[in-house]
């Protein structure tokens, strides 16, 4: 019991960070949290009425995927430790072994830890998010951490 109320109140504030970022320095004296160090860079698009929002920080970037209103049903991360293996993973929350499997492909195109938030999508909907986010890559680089090579 006690480790559902300590993973529920982790996603609570996680929320809390994702729903309002300008509330950060307060949740973190609230806390007891010391801030990370980010490039202090976020963007927002949206394509095929799918909305996506980047958060750059200084070694890794957060991208969100999901409809109109913020919710998170799944969170994967990757992490290349060594060049010539593929990039550690793992599903953190829900069951979409898609966003696992995108995640490593943005670490190793980018070089830098990536965390994939993403609310419930239909199944035929994930190959074209990738694809919009790739396209992003190569159009507007300036958005993620590394030009594309």
């Amino acid at each position: 019991s006690s480790g559902i109320n300590a993973e529920y109140g982790s996603f609570k504030l996680l929320h809390k960070l994702l729903h309002y970022p300008t509330n950060l320095r307060m949740l973190c004296a609230e806390h007891s949290l010391t801030p990370c160090d980010t490039s202090n860079s976020t963007r927002a698009f949206a394509a095929m009425g799918i909305n996506f929002h980047v958060i750059k920080m200084t070694q890794s970037y957060i991208i969100w995927i999901g409809r109109e209103e913020a919710k998170i049903d799944t969170i994967a991360t990757a992490l290349a430790l060594n060049p010539r293996h593929p990039p550690a993973s793992s599903r953190l929350l829900g069951g979409e072994d898609w966003a696992v499997t995108f995640a490593q492909k943005l670490t190793i195109k980018t070089k830098h830890q990536v965390f994939i938030f993403m609310d419930e999508l239909d199944p035929d909907e994930l190959p074209m998010c990738e694809k919009i986010i790739f396209k992003k890559l190569e159009t507007d680089p300036e958005i993620f951490l590394t030009q594309p090579s």
